[in-house]
């Protein structure tokens, strides 16, 4: 086997190294463009603690390897000197330190701001806890670079080649050819591990270069007078540092620039003004002196900031990357470079004992190969569900806690209705309801973070939208999706149990993982109704199914077609098949007229949490009656598409001198038949007298209904359920169980007679996750505070 590995940082020259170790494979490493790199300028660190969770183990995986090879340490130029790590108080953070110690005993310690203050620092904010490392220090990775180019120069299945790489291209048996100066090669894996190159080489070969971004970077070395610190990383500050060999200090400030060229480029002064002012607030004993050397470069970035193999999507399988992260992959790339090597070779030395599946647990964004034996990984949450309600939970818990989280989804991408996602469908919601801003605005999956980072802010500004494009904010949700990296995609839940050790969730069969909490966010499905039951399925079918079916309806744009159920998707359904060239089209409702949603002040007050509270001090059957009578405030139509229907159903009659379209308010389908002719009879009740509608096909956009949790049976006998069946849900969305023992469900989307409208829309969801979080965490992590209110309930 022939394997490429592209970029010869640390990254990459590590992974070629791991493989070449493997029997019967040949490894070329292709050298990139001149000059300096992230490597080359990299400050060095290494350290066990971090704070994301695969991060941190990679990280202590790697020292830990690192400190027991003498070969390693003298490759590596290692020096001790210990580490300062300062952050906010976070929930999980001993049991972050604790995984430290289980390995490396004896090193790692939380301290509080008293004792940060007698070690020196001052000015900082007041939930300013420390961790201590004492086994964490600095290496060259310069010089273990060239140690293991020199290596890989001389070994019998690998060399080196100089690039840089001048094209990819992906054959149609999954092999990539990669074209270099001088001619072209053939390989059966290539991994691009390029670090601020990379998304520049995939785009230049129309491939997509997400989720890698480039970043400056910008070091200095000081000459310092009197005692130096330890390494340090303060979060609170964005300062960085770190002793050098040579006696002097590096500091470096996160300098917030993105998309920057690679390679090295002019250091900016005012990052270096930063750098020292926030030195000397946080550090008034230090004396720094004149500058010895100031170094400015890029480095490849990534959400989750993980080191960690990706397939490249929308190409061939045997194309991977291998970069990105959190910028300087210096303390994770030992145990990142094995974990990747085997992830891709691990089938040859295994003799095929596994199974592949597309996993994103961990943080492992591509298909990884899994042992199908041993336990099943433990998280503190796992969501059943990655819809919007459950990827708000997850943002809002990434920000607060160490903790693990895991989110399950039978969906092989990240999407959201995407069936029903036609040119010109809008939200009903504002952009300012997303995943986080109504609890936290200075989150970094904001919808308008989000607009900033892919470009397009302005053109959607200029666009004048009176609502937003659905399909945005599909996109909205898989940007987020691949920041925050805890979805399991191709993952259908088949069982939930509770046992000793929590929450156990089965995909596939097999156990899958296992957690403290469950959240359940399994949304909907679309209702098929009895009364179309038996129709061919060519003919009569749901609407998530009408973009895929269109291309075979071309032939009978002039026949009858109905689409039944008066709601959004019915209305966007017809809009469809009137923007198709369909000329017959019946709109066929329950309702004695087509409602648009009331968006008026006072219809919105229903949508607050002041309004939530009110209801939950109800007795059950007010409450029912108060949420039936107001639910035209959401379950209805948009006014603009109500409109563009209208106009377009006017345009109409000007071209054929006749409505394209006829309004069926009024009407209940209870029957169907097919005919001799091959066209379908619909039987309705109507105010007046029954009416029969023949055509050549049927749209069902009939409602939905909510997916139920695959509890097995023994958790099913725990819940504790309603008059209508339904679970007992909690004011925090807890359900209410039976022998929970600490253990607890929450529910989203399954509540609407006991939390209101707000329960299954949009409008409220970081609200919602953040009364979950609060209740999990038996704290007020999230304020929610909703008192300036005119309306008393």
């Amino acid at each position: 086997m022939r394997v490429c590995v592209i970029g010869a940082g640390i990254a990459g020259t590590l992974l070629a190294w791991r493989l070449s170790a493997y029997p019967g494979v040949s490894v070329d490493l292709v050298t990139g463009a001149p000059g300096s790199d992230a490597t080359a300028v990299s400050g060095g660190g290494v350290r066990a603690f971090e704070t994301h969770p695969e991060q941190r183990r990679l990280a202590i995986e790697s020292l830990a390897e690192l400190l027991e090879s003498p070969a390693l340490l003298e490759q590596a130029g290692y020096t001790e000197t210990g580490c300062t790590y300062l952050l906010a108080k976070q929930v999980g953070l001993e049991a972050a330190v604790a995984e430290v110690e289980a390995i490396h005993p004896g090193s790692a310690e939380i301290v509080d701001a008293e004792t940060l203050r007698s070690r020196g620092w001052h000015g900082l904010p007041v939930d300013t806890v420390g961790v201590l490392e004492k086994r964490a220090g600095f290496i060259r990775p310069d010089e273990l670079r060239g140690a293991v180019i020199e290596q890989l120069s001389g070994g019998r299945n690998s060399k080196v080649v100089p690039g840089p790489v001048l094209g990819l291209v992906p054959h149609p048996d999954g092999s990539v050819s990669c074209r270099i100066p001088g001619g072209s090669s053939r390989y059966d894996l290539v991994v691009v591990a390029a670090g601020p190159w990379t998304p520049g080489l995939l785009s230049g070969n129309q491939l997509p270069a997400e989720p890698y971004r480039t970043k400056a970077i910008q070091v200095a070395v000081y000459k310092v007078d009197g005692a130096l610190p330890t390494m340090f990383v303060d979060e609170t500050s964005d300062l960085y540092g770190r002793p050098t060999a040579d006696g002097g200090l590096l500091l470096g400030v996160d300098t917030h620039r993105w998309s920057v060229p690679p390679g090295s480029s002019r250091p900016i002064q005012d990052l270096a003004d930063r750098a020292i002012r926030i030195a000397g607030e946080r550090l008034p004993h230090l004396r720094l002196l004149e500058t010895a050397r100031t170094v400015n470069s890029a480095d490849c970035y990534a959400d989750p900031p993980v080191l960690t193999l990706w397939s490249v999507l929308g190409s061939t399988h045997r194309l991977f990357t291998f970069t990105g992260g959190s910028g300087g992959s210096v303390k994770t790339a030992l145990a990142a470079s094995r974990t990747a090597a085997s992830d891709l070779l691990g089938p040859l030395v295994t003799g095929g004992n596994t199974r592949n599946t597309t996993s994103r647990t961990e943080n492992k964004r591509m298909t990884i190969t899994e042992r199908a034996i041993g336990s099943p990984p433990r998280f503190h949450t796992i969501g059943i569900g990655a819809g919007p309600s459950n990827l708000s939970l997850a943002a809002l818990y990434k920000n607060v806690t160490t903790e693990k989280l895991a989110l399950f989804d039978s969906r092989p991408v990240a999407g959201w209705h995407t069936p029903l996602l036609y040119p010109g469908v809008r939200m009903q919601t504002g952009w300012m309801k997303d995943l986080v801003s109504l609890v936290d605005p200075r989150h970094e999956l904001t919808f308008l973070n989000y607009l900033v980072t892919s470009g397009r802010l302005y053109a959607l500004i200029n666009s004048q939208f009176d609502a937003l494009p659905r399909i945005e904010y599909e996109r909205y949700l898989a940007w987020a999706t691949e920041r925050l990296g805890v979805v399991n995609f191709s993952s259908r839940v088949d069982s939930i149990s509770i046992t000793d050790e929590g929450f156990e969730v089965t995909v596939g069969g097999q156990p899958a993982a296992v957690s403290e909490h469950l959240v359940l966010g399994l949304g909907t499905r679309p209702v098929w109704p009895e009364y179309v039951r038996g129709l061919p399925q060519e003919q009569a079918f749901i609407a998530d199914e009408l973009g895929v079916r269109l291309p075979r309806m071309d032939a009978y744009k002039a026949d009858p077609v109905a689409v039944v159920g008066g709601g959004q998707t019915g209305l966007e359904c017809v809009l469809r098949l009137l923007g198709s060239g369909f000329t017959d089209i019946r709109w066929i409702g329950r309702n004695q007229w087509f409602r648009s949603i009331d968006d008026s002040p006072m219809a919105n007050e229903l949508y607050r949490p002041s309004h939530i509270e009110f209801l939950q001090g109800l007795n059950r059957g007010k409450r029912r009656e108060m949420i039936v009578d107001s639910r035209y405030s959401g379950d209805a139509l948009t006014p603009g598409g109500l409109k563009a229907l209208y106009q377009a159903n006017y345009d109409g009659l000007l071209t054929l001198g006749r409505f394209p379209v006829t309004l069926l308010p009024g009407r209940d389908v209870t029957s169907s038949e097919l005919l001799d002719d091959g066209l379908l009879r619909l039987r309705c009740t109507t105010p007046e007298t029954p009416e029969e509608h023949d055509v050549r096909h049927v749209v069902v956009a009939a409602g939905r209904e909510h997916v139920q949790a695959p509890f097995d049976d023994d958790l099913r006998d725990r819940i504790d359920y309603d008059d209508d069946g339904e679970m007992l849900v909690e004011p925090d969305y807890s359900v209410r169980w039976k022998g929970m023992n600490g253990h607890k469900i929450y529910s989203f989307n399954a509540s609407r007679y006991s939390h209101g409208l707000t329960n299954a829309g949009l409008t409220q969801l970081p609200v919602r996750a953040a009364i979950v979080l609060n209740s999990m965490f038996d704290r007020e992590i999230y304020p929610i505070s909703d008192e300036l209110c005119a309306v008393k309930w």
